[in-house]
């Protein structure tokens, strides 16, 4: 499963004011976010994300989740989604953004450092 872990401590509600759309246009292919929604316990974040590559749309949710070390950025697991290129490339933009939003954080494990670049 692609995933990146952040590392450091984070406040959930921080993270979340943070966050912002991401939308990429390269040739016919489009990769975007749009809303975001925090869960009760302020312990997760889902991100409706689309990635429309060769005109085939891959609806899914991101998942940025909180954890003893940090927090992950991965595929929600609870929906079958093909882990195309477009769909990883979501996944790093969006550590990436939470990269430059909160300085205090670093990237840990990942499965996506090639698109970590």
């Amino acid at each position: 499963m692609p995933h990146v872990v952040l590392t450091g401590s984070v406040a959930m509600e921080e993270l979340f004011r943070a966050l912002r759309p991401i939308m990429i246009r390269k040739d016919q292919d489009i990769l975007r976010t749009m809303d975001a929604f925090m869960n009760v316990g302020k312990t997760s974040i889902l991100i409706e994300s689309l990635a429309v590559e060769a005109g085939r749309k891959t609806s899914f949710l991101t998942l940025v989740s909180s954890r003893d070390d940090g927090v992950v950025v991965r595929l929600y697991p609870r929906l079958e989604v093909e882990k195309t290129e477009g769909v990883k490339m979501i996944l790093a933009e969006q550590a990436k953004q939470i990269l430059a939003s909160l300085p205090a954080l670093s990237t840990g494990e990942t499965n996506l450092s090639s698109y970590l670049e």
